[in-house]
């Protein structure tokens, strides 16, 4: 029967919910249950066909706890295992999940950006939201913060990080248009500055200058100033994500503009 629990099953299950552990690994249930590795297995594999866990990639499980019910439809939020899954890591929540948790976009993307130090395999939770890890190097590595929804606590990075990671690579942030919503909400625009010095890309400089201008955002004219000498003479894709036809060349900021400028001013009107 799919509700019926054998008593090694049960002992796991109970034992993890008297814990608290919403996430688990192989090793943590082979300390509960003290048995073979064979035994073990088939324990983990018929729980998780009567989706009493769900495996979110090799060795690494979630408890799904009573309140799913009979029918066990029930998926919990990245953010309540991330910290656990990554124990010891270096990670942080960024591009445009890290949009979409700051409030600095309404749009709920469907897959989970991370930006790590170390290369990880996409991954795919509940069959169907998949994970996927952005691998940054360790001068990169840097502007994030711990956020906490629910007692549960993850690395983020924080609002002006997300603008210029996501500046630097669009196509995990939702592109351009995404981020041009998002350039509305409060900045801090010195910290935003120095982070875009700091990532050593000057598409970032030059596609930040041209939204600050064409969105006429109330920002420091040092700031203009600065952003203009730092970009490079070559030319850039405003959005490399979007198709490459050139409406505009853009002289200023040195920009191939392949987005309608009205239809970014449309954002924020």
């Amino acid at each position: 029967m799919k509700y019926e629990l054998g008593s090694l099953e049960s002992r796991l299950i109970f034992t993890l919910e008297e814990k608290g552990s919403l996430y688990f690994t192989v090793d943590d249930a082979r300390k509960i249950l003290n048995t073979s590795d064979e035994t073990l297995w088939k324990i983990l594999h018929k729980l998780t066909e009567k989706k009493r866990i769900q495996r979110i990639k090799k060795g690494h499980y979630l408890l799904i706890p009573a309140k799913a019910g009979y029918e066990t439809k029930w998926r919990e939020e990245v953010t309540k295992f991330i910290d656990n899954m990554l124990k010891d890591e270096d990670y942080y929540i960024g591009y445009w999940t890290a949009l979409n948790l700051w409030h600095m976009t309404e749009q709920i993307p469907l897959t989970i950006f991370i930006a790590t130090t170390k290369r990880k395999r996409k991954i795919t939770y509940d069959n169907t939201v998949p994970i996927q890890f952005i691998t940054l190097k360790p001068r990169k590595f840097f502007g994030w913060t711990t956020k906490t929804i629910e007692d549960n606590r993850f690395n983020i990075s924080n609002p002006e990080k997300t603008i210029i990671d996501s500046l630097d690579l669009p196509q995990y942030s939702g592109g351009i248009s995404e981020i041009a919503d998002a350039l509305r909400h409060p900045l801090d625009y010195t910290r935003l500055i120095e982070y875009a010095d700091r990532q050593d890309n000057r598409a970032i400089h030059k596609r930040l200058g041209y939204l600050t201008q064409l969105l006429n955002l109330d920002i420091p004219e040092k700031t203009l100033t600065h952003l203009k000498h730092k970009i490079s003479s070559g030319y850039s894709w405003l959005d490399p994500t979007a198709p490459k036809i050139i409406y505009k060349y853009d002289s200023q900021w040195k920009l191939k503009i392949n987005i309608p400028p009205d239809n970014l001013r449309s954002i924020h009107d």
